[in-house]
């Protein structure tokens, strides 16, 4: 079941510099990352918006692409330009190496606001800041932290009183990200036959 009340952003434009090339373009399982980031949004929302800094993106995905309002700012630039185009009150943020992420983990973010305070996931290896959800009105703090400089999404949400939702360590495989090339071969081999998407 979509939620009508709010976006969904994926973020897109990191540089990849442990990777080595464009981490969306990646395969796993014979999609590209980005299709599984794309996958997942539709599930949540029919409002999607694509934050990235490469003008292929918009022909390729036929997603609303935005590049940063405030150039090299992290993924914490990501979200506040997200916040600024959304309509609705709440965006749920998307990672963009994160194939196994599944709906329900984000549903249960939705299901756990408290008041317009961000939510984010925890597993048993911490915070994981880039499966979250944010407010609106969070936009004007974002955009203080980013012009004193302090680009951590972390200390974002920990001044913000974020609610954390913890999930055992059962799914840690949905929060397995990949950083480098040979994280696609170990994750292959870790999820095995299993079909998650």
């Amino acid at each position: 079941m979509k939620i009508k009340e709010s976006s969904a952003a994926i973020i897109a434009g990191g540089e990849s510099r442990r990777f080595g090339s464009p981490k969306y373009m990646a395969k796993f399982r014979g999609k590209m990352l980005i299709e599984y980031s794309i996958q997942l949004a539709q599930n949540l929302t029919d409002q999607l918006l694509l934050i990235a800094n490469d003008p292929e993106f918009e022909t390729t995905l036929k997603l609303p692409l935005f590049s940063d309002l405030i150039p090299n700012k992290g993924p914490l630039g990501g979200i506040l330009t997200a916040l600024t185009k959304i309509q609705s009150d709440w965006l749920f943020v998307l990672p963009v190496d994160m194939p196994l992420l599944q709906p329900d983990i984000y549903f249960k973010l939705w299901q756990n606001r408290i008041d317009a305070r961000p939510v984010v996931a925890r597993s048993s290896k911490g915070i994981e800041s880039m499966v979250s959800l944010w407010h609106r009105s969070h936009q004007s703090f974002i955009e203080k932290l980013i012009q004193q400089d302090q680009l951590k999404i972390n200390l974002a949400l920990k001044k913000l009183s974020a609610v954390e939702v913890h999930f055992g360590q059962q799914s840690d495989l949905n929060f397995f990200n990949i950083n480098f090339k040979d994280d696609i071969e170990k994750l292959e081999q870790i999820a095995g036959k299993q079909a998650f998407l």
